[in-house]
């Protein structure tokens, strides 16, 4: 039987000789269009439509892989060590991992019917296929030059953490009735009342500054990367004792603590144990190819297991008698929070969650199964932006309907003010576009968005580009250099420190995928572009009238300029209805209604 070569990932010179002496023996070569420049191969891939389809299919089969039955509990249910969920911890993750891994495996389910005498060329990535397809040959990388070690970070790190540490051990201890956790990553956001830009959190700032003396900030620090890339920036505020007048108590502090318990370094140990004989336990079940993928890929994740069950024992020690009410957190759903707040709900301590991004059908992070409503795996109360939120998670998330409540988004306390700002200042003779960069999932999505963004503005007279990139690539200028100098786009800016809402309210469009700025830009009232390129409108914001549906470089090319000739406009009573919907009131006191509904919780 001849041998069947399949490519997804680019070949080094050894690899490709390798291959053409194999092609000379009889074998077949396939690969991924991801693959690329693979010339002598025959290329096989998903439509858009399949690709489409995967998603919605994964999104399913993960949220039902929790309520497995194994024996007579769940997935679920043998993985979660006292209050602390672990399956929970790693849903969002995994889900995107197997989607992935299925946008490579789907295309060959569709050309082959087994996989004997198959050698696959994949990524490092693509490790856990290898306990699901033992008969595959698999080919991985070699791996990468180590990345030098910068030691310069971590000092800087470990130095400001002895500081937490011993604030946290020798200051006088608080009493606060709530805690409000939040990590310590400063950003600009602009001054309520001059307009200025300043240092603080970009979803929180204007809540903290609201905040009473029954109220504590529950910070931490994170930990940077010390090999490769990083994205981190150390700031002197981070050693200050008190923000917005607001204490902090250092999360940084009671994790070291712990780290010195042998109470909790016992459990920890002991927890890791229990995952590891469930492991076995599920592994002898009945699975589907699906379910076995998404076993191994969340199996792989047992060191960072490890690492959130040690912030829930330790988090669980500085609760314990501690008085306080409620802690309330955005990103309530992230492992390095929900890790924190099931350890203070074991502690029968009222947990409120404050929605900080768009929600959707693809957006695992809020979406949940009827067994996980019955275990109290979501927050006892989630504060959203409006009623349409509401429905989501109620309808959709399976959230109870009395653990839901409408306040507003809190970003929004600034519109009134600078809205009037900006009306005062002259017109500016340069059209001015907003690119919302976004981490997407999907590699090639991510480059294609860039791609296409660029060679738009590369198009158009009189106008300037501004990238305006997500916290989480900060680190990501060069990556979107190289892609600008690929579309041959010259008049653009990449920026990093400019408050969000200062630049939404100076463009004149703005250009995102499918991230909640697309929301934000509709409180201002300007012309907002979805770049769509498998035509999902997955946030909506075309069918409700409120967003133009680009879906490649010439269309997106063509609505700019519609834009800029005032052939296309702004629908404002769309734009009024979906403020209705989605954001409740921009009156500027959404922080107040935050505030009355935690306090009237607990």
């Amino acid at each position: 039987m001849s041998k069947t070569i399949v490519i997804n990932r680019p070949l080094t010179e050894s690899e490709t000789d390798d291959v053409k002496l194999l092609i000379e023996e009889g074998a077949k070569v396939f690969a991924l269009s991801s693959a690329r420049s693979v010339d002598f191969a025959q290329i096989i891939s998903l439509t858009s439509e399949e690709k489409r389809q995967v998603n919605y299919d994964m999104m399913d089969s993960v949220l039902r892989f929790g309520d497995l039955p194994v024996g007579d509990q769940t997935v679920a249910d043998i993985f979660r060590i006292d209050n602390a969920s672990v399956w929970h911890y790693h849903k969002f993750r995994v889900y995107f991992a197997v989607r992935n891994l299925m946008y490579f495996l789907k295309p060959l389910t569709l050309h082959f019917n087994a996989f004997d005498n198959h050698c696959w060329f994949v990524s490092a990535d693509a490790m856990p296929l290898k306990n699901v397809f033992p008969e595959v040959d698999f080919r991985f990388p070699e791996e990468p030059p180590k990345n030098s070690f910068n030691w310069g970070i971590l000092f800087s790190y470990v130095f400001m953490l002895k500081y937490r540490f011993f604030y946290h051990l020798f200051s006088p201890k608080k009493k606060p009735e709530y805690l409000l956790y939040l990590t310590e990553k400063y950003s600009t956001v602009l001054d309520k009342k001059t307009l200025r830009p300043a240092s603080g959190h970009h979803i929180l700032e204007y809540l903290i500054s609201e905040l009473d003396s029954r109220f504590a900030l529950l910070t931490e620090v994170l930990m940077p990367k010390p090999k490769g890339k990083s994205d981190y920036s150390f700031s002197k505020k981070q050693y200050k004792t008190s923000w917005n007048q607001r204490p902090k108590i250092f999360l940084d502090g009671i994790m070291v603590s712990g780290l010195l318990s042998k109470q909790v370094r016992k459990s920890t140990r002991l927890a890791r144990k229990s995952l590891i004989a469930s492991y076995l336990k599920l592994r002898d079940e009945e699975l589907s190819m699906e379910q076995k993928l998404t076993f191994e890929v969340f199996r792989s994740l047992h060191s960072s297991s490890g690492f959130f069950l040690f912030r829930y024992f330790a988090a669980r020690e500085y609760f314990t008698g501690s008085g306080i009410k409620a802690v309330i957190a955005g990103d309530e759903n992230s492992p390095l929070t929900k890790s924190i707040l099931d350890a203070a709900k074991f502690c029968e301590i009222k947990i409120i969650g404050l929605q900080h991004g768009t929600m959707h059908d693809l957006h695992p992070a809020y979406l949940y199964t009827p067994n996980d409503s019955k275990n109290h795996v979501m927050p006892d109360l989630t504060l959203t932006w409006g009623k349409y939120w509401e429905e989501f998670l109620v309808k959709k998330g399976c959230y109870p309907k009395d653990s839901v409540v409408s306040v507003g988004q809190i970003r929004t306390d600034i519109i009134p003010v600078l809205m009037q700002a900006e009306m005062q200042k002259r017109a500016n003779p340069v059209e001015l576009i907003v690119f919302a960069s976004q981490p997407q999932r999907d590699p090639e999505l991510r480059f294609q968005a860039a791609f296409d963004v660029f060679t738009a503005a590369r198009k158009l007279p009189n106008t300037q580009l501004i990238v305006k990139l997500h916290p989480r690539e900060f680190a990501d200028s060069a990556y979107y250099s190289a892609i600008a100098a690929k579309a041959g786009c010259t008049n653009y800016t990449i920026d990093k420190t400019s408050d969000l809402y200062q630049l939404i309210a100076s463009c004149d469009a703005l250009i995102t995928c499918f991230s909640t700025v697309g929301t934000e830009t509709v409180y201002f009232y300007k012309p907002l572009i979805i770049l769509d390129h498998l035509k999902q409108d997955i946030m909506g914001y075309v069918a409700e009238g409120v967003a133009f549906h680009a879906t490649d470089a010439d269309s997106l090319t063509g609505i700019l300029s519609g834009i800029f000739l005032g052939k296309l406009k702004v629908d404002r009573l769309k734009y009024d209805s979906f403020i209705q919907k989605y954001a409740f009131r921009i009156d500027g006191k959404v922080a107040e209604r935050c505030i009355a509904a935690i306090t009237s919780e607990s």
